[in-house]
């Protein structure tokens, strides 16, 4: 039997990176070994993409390992490596995850440590959910507070869990989502400057940002919560991730950001970079809203007979009145998300099973609705990622 093969994830590696550790999964097993931190740099969709790539690994590892640099007993970094959404994923997918002397399993305590974040997260406490300018609301599959009251309006009984349409009524609003995210920024501690730039998309009479999180989290729930056979999931979690970020022009690559090669999201970037530069200012001030699901992903659960490819199902995402859904639910799709990020000039990227879709918004009035550019035959990911980047006022 081969010896599992190691895989250094490196503290500034991207999504193309992240792609390329999927393809060698498949090759052989692999033991990851995992960086303390990522890289704040740009970092737009860096910790979802990087959880994903653990979700996957897991799910393709007989005995999933992980090492790390962390001493065996020191409780302080044990907390701050769970604070963080790769740490958090690694402690809960792995069987066996290593300090630095590469013998004692410190995965127990790593769970234990997290603990009172999850905590915090569902009983409000956003002050202790968060980190420096980004917070993560988790909702772990075999917690005790699973679908938390941030965002579920009461637990789903077990036929609501059962039913994608019942699931996905007991999501808070677009309104409640804002409100939401009004909190969460605010406990952030965010630089006054910097939360007045934020504020006027979370005005509560048009809810620009509370509909877009609304949107992509209950089609992630509506879509991806139960497996291709209609079965709860064994395991598996679910994120919201908010975060603020300034970026230098050039940490804005589209190869930290993207798989593969994209000419429209390479324009996007050169303009926000001139745009920038033509005010004298060094940095880019970008929002990031992030969607997370570890479960089956689109593709998997788009029902589509006439699209058989992942490319097919996952354009089909965000056509109105397209579904895997019947009643009178169906028919929403992603379409809506595309149409607001368009408004905002921001930018998506949403990456299921083999494929990806990009797009990046231009502000102007169009006939025809927003398109994304998908790409396939990427290795396979396990469940969803979707985030969304705006530029805001400078």
């Amino acid at each position: 039997m081969p010896k599992p093969r190691n895989l250094m994830l490196k503290r500034a590696d991207g999504a193309r990176q992240f792609e390329q550790y999927m393809r060698e999964m498949q090759l052989r097993e692999t033991v990851l070994r995992l960086p303390n931190t990522i890289s704040a740099a740009a970092g737009l969709g860096r910790s979802v993409s990087l959880t994903q790539l653990i979700a996957t690994w897991a799910e393709s590892s007989p005995s999933p390992q992980a090492f790390t640099y962390l001493p065996p007993n020191n409780q302080v970094a044990h907390e701050d490596f769970v604070s963080r959404l790769h740490g958090l994923a690694a402690a809960y997918y792995a069987q066996q995850v290593y300090a630095i002397d590469q013998t004692t399993d410190i995965r127990r305590p790593l769970l234990h440590a997290a603990v009172p974040r999850i905590h915090a997260m569902s009983t409000r406490q956003f002050e202790r959910a968060g980190k420096g300018t980004r917070a993560e609301l988790l909702f772990v599959h075999g917690a005790r507070r699973q679908f938390h009251s941030a965002v579920y309006r009461h637990p789903p009984t077990f036929a609501e869990r059962m039913d994608p349409q019942l699931h996905g009524k007991s999501i808070v609003s677009a309104r409640q989502m804002n409100a939401l995210l009004h909190n969460v920024l605010q406990a952030l501690n965010l630089p006054g400057k910097d939360f007045d730039r934020i504020a006027p998309l979370l005005e509560p009479r048009t809810a620009p940002l509370g509909r877009l999180l609304h949107e992509t989290f209950r089609n992630t729930a509506e879509h991806a919560y139960l497996d291709t056979e209609g079965r709860l999931p064994s395991r598996g979690f679910r994120c919201i991730l908010i975060a603020t970020r300034h970026a230098h022009p050039r940490e804005l690559d589209p190869e930290a950001l993207v798989s593969s090669s994209h000419p429209g999201l390479d324009r996007y970037f050169d303009r926000l970079r001139r745009r920038v530069t033509g005010l004298g200012r060094k940095l880019v001030f970008m929002l990031e809203l992030s969607v997370l699901d570890t479960g089956p992903g689109f593709a998997a659960t788009m029902h589509q007979p006439r699209n058989t490819d992942d490319v097919g199902r996952v354009a089909e995402c965000f056509v109105d009145y397209a579904s895997s859904k019947p009643g009178p639910n169906s028919g929403l799709g992603l379409g809506r998300v595309l149409r607001q990020v368009q408004a905002l000039d921001g930018f998506v990227r949403f990456r299921t099973s083999t494929a990806e879709a990009v797009y990046s918004g231009i502000p102007v009035r169009r006939i025809t609705p927003p398109v994304p550019h998908v790409v396939g035959d990427l290795p396979p990911a396990v469940g969803t990622v979707l985030t969304i980047a705006i530029p805001l006022a400078q």
